[in-house]
């Protein structure tokens, strides 16, 4: 009995030093061959659970930087829409252990976590260094400014900044204004 235990243990460990030796492949494969990273990264996110559609890169405009980090407390209660940027050093949490804290403060038993999922929308963008924290829904077609702290509803067609993050407009607004000041390039 207790060395199919031992078996099984042995086995879930191989394969977690599998996926971590995939993943560190994968992000030495971005330097060398980006467009096979943008291809092959989604697919081994939808391996480890992270719910991305089988046409995430529909249009190729979808790109998840390698240094983006995903919270392995379950892969599971992460979604990506399709066509979503992810940009370095993103931070998706799907935990948080500051309810110890306060248990611990008005002398409760200092055990528990919060656990819950992290939905991105479809065609989004997540700017450099945001942190993303447990429960955070993001709506379709919302731009989220480098270094925001993103929790709780954030309304499709947006764009949010700060810390925390705020509705700055639409994305329509912005769009617009930036089409008339034509500052961006072709």
């Amino acid at each position: 009995m207790c060395t199919g235990w031992i078996n099984k243990e042995k086995n879930m460990k191989s394969k977690k030093v599998f996926l971590v030796l995939e993943r560190k492949a994968l992000k030495m494969l971005s330097y060398v061959n980006d467009e096979l990273y943008k291809e092959l990264y989604p697919r081994y996110l939808r391996k480890i659970g992270i719910n991305i559609p089988e046409d995430y890169r529909e249009g190729k405009s979808g790109y998840i930087d390698p240094s983006a980090y995903f919270d392995g407390s379950d892969y599971r209660l992460i979604s990506i829409g399709k066509n979503t940027t992810i940009s370095r050093d993103v931070v998706v949490l799907t935990h948080d252990f500051s309810i110890v804290k306060g248990l611990q403060a008005i002398g409760q038993e200092a055990t528990g976590h919060f656990l819950k999922p992290v939905k991105i929308g479809e065609n989004c963008f997540i700017g450099a260094r945001c942190l993303i924290l447990p429960g955070t829904e993001i709506g379709d077609n919302t731009i989220c400014g480098g270094g925001a702290v993103l929790h709780g509803k954030i309304p499709s067609n947006s764009i949010v900044a700060g810390n925390p993050a705020k509705r700055i407009c639409s994305i329509e607004e912005w769009t617009r204004k930036h089409i008339e000041k034509q500052d961006y390039i072709l």
